[in-house]
């Protein structure tokens, strides 16, 4: 008995052939990805990061040369409509891809296959098609190619591409014949790996689009910071000769005012000059402290800032502190509490921790209502010394505590019950703060219920 085991053999052949086509594509793509961060193409070196379109334009020339096919096909399906775009193909001339661009770009998938495809595809199964028996929906080119086979690239269960190949009734016959269980398994498996190959590639693009953003955002801030350094330099040197000009006219009135008889004309008109003069000085002075914050700022962010530590008396410092403000706020009632002891002695920088209690003081003043008092309270607790200056402002919400050390940061709906200082807040007061206390060493913080006020904190080391 003879039995012909040639088409067995055939089909045989081809399932091995389709799995070893696999097997190969899969060592080509691993070149791909591996090489993906360094080289638009297999092989490059030292060039820019890898496109999708040049990740898919090499995927599909590997899966035409290890698949059967006239020509292979890559798209990418966008919403709402499933609207094909196409990312790679090989195996036509450039004329005919030319085409196929032209055809398939922007071109909803329902206007080549009907519903009941399209929900095949979407159930992530593989569609075939014998375009002789049944044709694209709308006229389009078939270049030469009547056998096709759609497989679904499919991501979380979303139908997002599809991938193509295609054969002629010159190799085969029938639809059957073009391809076997095999070679379709083998194609949902490539269609698999395009997914996994474009989302890699990708997530590369957005790590390297980002990581450029990155660089051009500390790019920005850097010039920025520079910006604010060279102009705060250039602004001392005339601010400081338009203040001694505005000094030098205040004892000169000062000075022809005590000539001047009370009562006369030329005393009243010294006066309404000496007036301005006055206001004009205590607004220079926070421009000086805008200007200062802002110079202490690109220092900070240059590590240029400079702490000039000594052993210092911290209840001095307060004390000396508390008058200045006394004295600039109008008679404002600031309550002061020290310890028993006479000295608490730091290891500081006396000037900027002066800084820092001036910078609670001038919040606390603009926050609370004028005719309440300012409470600064200095205590020794074991190895550490704490200063605390409580307002009885508005107090600040919970979830807007933590960002008031944050640079350029204002709270919002907090009202300035001081107008005249409304405008000399430039949001980097705290922020300053916050770091000469922790080059300190030392912590801060803010305890603070709406409606109840605020108290402002921080502690350093006691020896």
């Amino acid at each position: 008995m003879f039995r012909d085991a040639a088409e067995q053999y055939h089909q045989d052949h081809r399932t091995l052939q389709a799995f070893t086509s696999l097997l190969t594509l899969v060592e080509a793509l691993a070149t791909i990805t591996e090489q993906g961060e360094h080289a638009p193409h297999i092989g490059a070196e030292n060039a820019p990061p890898i496109t999708l379109a040049a990740a898919a334009k090499s995927f599909a020339e590997i899966a035409q040369q290890v698949l059967d096919c006239k020509y292979v096909g890559v798209f990418a399906l966008d919403p709402p409509d499933e609207c094909q775009r196409m990312l790679g193909t090989s195996g036509l001339s450039p004329e005919d891809e030319a085409i196929l661009v032209r055809d398939t770009n922007q071109t909803p998938l329902a206007d080549y296959v009907n519903a009941s495809a399209i929900a095949q595809l979407h159930n992530d199964q593989v569609l075939t098609l014998d375009l002789k028996r049944q044709p694209f929906m709308t006229t389009r080119s078939t270049h030469g190619a009547r056998f096709r086979l759609v497989a679904p690239m499919m991501r979380s269960g979303q139908l997002i591409g599809i991938f193509t190949m295609a054969k002629t009734d010159e190799e085969y016959h029938d639809l059957q014949s073009a391809y076997t269980p095999q070679e379709m398994a083998l194609a949902k498996g490539i269609a698999r790996l395009a997914t996994q190959v474009i989302e890699k590639v990708r997530l590369l693009q957005e790590r390297a689009e980002s990581k450029a953003n990155e660089q051009k955002l500390q790019e920005a801030t850097r010039r920025y910071e520079d910006c604010l350094s060279t102009a705060s330099h250039e602004l001392r040197t005339p601010l400081t000769t338009i203040k001694g000009n505005l000094q030098l006219s205040q004892r000169r009135i000062s000075a022809l005012s005590k000539h001047a008889e009370p009562s006369t004309e030329t005393a009243q008109g010294l006066q309404r000059i000496e007036q301005p003069l006055r206001e004009a000085l205590q607004n220079f002075g926070r421009l000086e402290r805008m200007i200062s914050e802002l110079l202490d700022y690109s220092r900070i962010q240059a590590d240029k800032f400079i702490l000039r530590k000594q052993d210092c008396d911290l209840a001095e410092i307060a004390r000396h502190v508390v008058e200045e403000a006394r004295k600039a706020d109008g008679g404002r009632t600031i309550l002061l509490t020290l310890p028993a002891q006479e000295e608490i002695t730091i290891y500081a920088d006396k000037d900027r921790i002066s800084d820092v209690l001036h910078n609670y003081l001038t919040n606390a003043h603009k926050y609370s209502p004028l005719d309440r008092p300012i409470e600064v309270n200095v205590s020794v607790e074991g190895t550490l010394a704490r200063v605390s200056v409580r307002d009885e402002g508005a107090g600040i919400e919970p979830e807007e505590q933590e960002h008031i050390w944050e640079r350029f940061y204002r709270v919002p709906g907090i009202e300035v019950v001081e107008q005249s200082l409304a405008d000399s807040n430039l949001g980097l007061g705290l922020y300053l703060c916050q770091e000469i206390i922790e080059l300190h060493h030392g912590q801060l913080g803010v305890q603070s219920t709406p409606g109840q006020g605020s108290t402002f904190w921080f502690t350093l080391g006691y020896s």
